[in-house]
């Protein structure tokens, strides 16, 4: 899956959750916690080779 579209994937989970919170389906604390989690677990999964740092090479 190109970058773009799994960032588009991750960007609609965090939506979903504020909405989610907007009307009063998860309390407020816990959508709180999942909005700062989320981007987190995205940084965390998003493999090596997709970064631009990863392709730079230490002189």
């Amino acid at each position: 899956m190109p970058p773009i579209f799994r960032a588009l994937c991750w960007a609609l989970a965090i939506m979903c959750v504020a909405v989610a919170q907007i009307l009063d389906i998860i309390p407020e604390n816990i959508a709180t916690m999942l909005i700062i989690v989320l981007p987190a677990i995205m940084i965390a999964t998003t493999p090596r080779y997709g970064r631009a740092c990863a392709k730079r090479t230490a002189a």
